[in-house]
C-alpha cells in the first residue's frame, strides 16, 4: 500500500512555484514518486503518490492537475494546514486541488518542462 505521509518523504524538486501553484516532486526510501500541491477543497496542502506514466502525462501536457491527483494510486493522503496534519481516505473526502483544471502548460506558460 502506497501512503504519502509528508514525514516519510524526500523532497527532490520544486517543480513549479508562482501565483497558481505550488507543485513538489518526492520520493520516498524505495523510489516511489509522490507529489505536494495545494487544495482548496479542504483547504491546505496534499501529498499523494503519483506514477511515472501518470506523472509524464502531466509533463507532456496530457492531462491537467486533477487528473493527474485523481488517478493517484494512494489509498491514503496527507493533507496538513497551518500546523496540522491528517491521514484521509480518498473513499472518504472529495479534495478539489488548486487550480486543478489546468494542464502544466497553462500553470507555467512553458512545456514541455525539464525536470531532471
Amino acid at each position: 500500500m502506497v501512503i504519502a505521509e509528508r514525514d516519510n518523504l524526500i523532497a527532490v524538486k520544486t517543480l513549479i512555484s508562482n501565483s497558481l501553484v505550488h507543485l513538489v516532486l518526492f520520493e520516498n526510501k524505495e523510489g516511489n514518486l509522490f507529489l505536494s500541491s495545494g487544495t482548496s477543497k479542504p483547504e491546505g496542502t496534499v501529498y499523494y503518490a503519483t506514477t511515472p506514466s501518470l506523472f509524464c502525462m502531466f509533463l507532456e501536457d496530457q492531462i491537467d492537475l486533477q487528473t493527474l491527483f485523481s488517478n493517484t494510486p494512494s489509498l491514503f493522503v496527507e493533507i496538513t494546514t497551518k500546523g496540522k496534519s491528517a491521514l484521509y481516505s480518498l473513499k472518504n473526502i472529495e479534495i478539489e486541488l488548486r487550480n486543478g483544471d489546468k494542464t502544466i502548460k497553462q500553470l507555467t506558460d512553458e512545456s514541455p518542462m525539464e525536470i531532471w
